[in-house]
C-alpha cells in the first residue's frame, strides 16, 4: 500500500488541472497514489483525467450525485483511498516538489501525531504574495495550535495531511450541512480532539488567490461560520486556555465572513451577535468595530483602502 493517497476534486478547472497535475506528479518522494474525483465537469476536465487514468497516472471516479462539491469528492477519496495517510490538493494550486517529502520526512520523525501541516502561500499573477511567518517548525500542543488559529490561517486544504483513519473516526467532513467552510469546522474539530499535531514552516504549497474572487453561491456569504457549532460541543472539554482560543479563533472566522457580507452591502447583525465578547483581542474589536460604520461610508473607506 502507499504511504499517501492524494486526493484531487475536479469541477471544471481545465485552466489550472494539467499544470496543477504536473506539480504532484514530479514530487520527489514518489511512495504516493492519486485519486481524482470529477464532479460534473463540462469543461474537458474529465476528458483528462481519463486521459491520465489510461497512463496509469492517476485512479479516477465520479460522483454519484454531481455537484456535491469539493468537500463530498475529498470524502469519496478518502473511502476509496489505499494509503495510510491523506493528502488533500485543490488543483486550483501549486504543490512545489518537496510537498510529499517533507511530510513524509515529519511523520517518520514524530510517531503518534496523526495531523501534520506545511506551510502555504498565496500566489496573484506571477507574484508571490508575502505570507505570516513565526509559526514553530515544531509539534504544536492543542493550546498552541488553537492560538495560533485564533491569529491567522496557518491552515490551508492544500497543506494538510491527516492519518486516513481518524479522517474516518472524526465523520469526514461536514460536506451534506454546509457550502462553505466545511474544512475550517473540520480542523478545529481536529485541534480540539488531539493533544498534539506538527507544524513544518516549509512553503510546499501556493494558493492561486485570483481563481478565488468569485462566489458561485452567494448563500455560501450569507451563512454563519459552521464552525459556530463547535462551541457546545466542546465547552465542556477544553482547558479554560484552551477554550478562550477557541472561541477567539471561531471569533476571527465570523468577523471574516462579516467582513465579505458588509462589502455586498448586507446586514451584520447576526454576526456581530454571534460573537464570544469574552474571547476577543484589540485586533479582534477594531474589526468588528468597522463592521458599524455606516454602508456608505464603509464603501468609501474600502475603495480607499484598494
Amino acid at each position: 500500500m502507499p504511504l499517501f493517497s492524494v486526493i484531487v476534486p475536479v469541477n471544471n478547472k481545465i485552466a489550472t488541472l494539467s499544470t496543477s497535475l504536473e506539480c504532484l506528479y514530479r514530487q520527489t518522494f514518489r511512495d504516493f497514489e492519486v485519486i481524482a474525483i470529477d464532479d460534473g465537469s463540462t469543461d474537458g476536465s474529465l476528458d483528462v483525467l481519463i486521459q491520465h487514468e489510461k497512463a496509469g497516472l492517476l485512479r479516477l471516479f465520479q460522483q454519484d450525485s454531481m455537484g456535491g462539491g469539493d468537500y463530498a469528492s475529498y470524502n469519496l477519496g478518502a473511502d476509496k483511498a489505499k494509503g495510510h495517510w491523506l493528502v488533500f490538493y485543490d488543483a486550483k494550486g501549486i504543490m512545489l516538489l518537496d510537498h510529499l517529502s517533507c511530510f513524509a520526512n515529519d511523520i517518520a520523525h514524530n510517531p503518534g501525531i496523526e495531523l501534520f501541516f506545511n506551510a502555504y502561500q498565496k500566489i496573484q499573477g506571477q507574484s508571490r504574495l508575502p505570507y505570516l511567518k513565526g509559526m514553530p517548525f515544531e509539534r504544536l500542543s492543542r493550546f498552541e495550535a488553537l492560538r495560533a488559529l485564533a491569529r491567522f490561517d496557518f491552515i490551508h486544504i492544500n497543506g494538510v495531511c491527516i492519518s486516513r483513519d481518524r479522517f474516518v473516526s472524526l465523520g469526514c467532513f461536514p460536506a451534506g450541512y454546509y457550502r462553505r467552510s466545511s474544512d475550517v469546522y473540520f480542523w478545529l474539530k481536529v485541534l480540539c480532539e488531539l493533544r498534539t499535531v506538527h507544524y513544518n514552516a516549509t512553503v510546499t504549497s501556493l494558493w492561486l488567490i485570483k481563481h478565488e474572487n468569485s462566489i458561485n453561491d452567494m448563500r455560501q456569504v450569507f451563512e454563519l461560520p459552521p464552525a459556530l457549532q463547535l462551541f457546545k460541543e466542546y465547552n465542556s472539554k477544553l482547558t479554560r486556555s484552551e477554550l478562550r482560543q477557541f472561541r477567539r479563533a471561531i471569533n476571527r472566522k465570523v468577523i471574516s465572513r462579516a467582513v465579505q457580507k458588509k462589502k455586498l452591502g448586507q446586514s451584520v447583525c447576526l454576526d456581530l451577535k454571534a460573537l464570544e465578547l469574552s474571547a476577543m483581542s484589540m485586533r479582534l474589536w477594531i474589526n468588528a468595530a468597522s463592521l458599524l460604520v455606516p454602508q456608505p461610508y464603509y464603501d468609501r473607506l474600502c475603495s480607499r483602502i484598494k
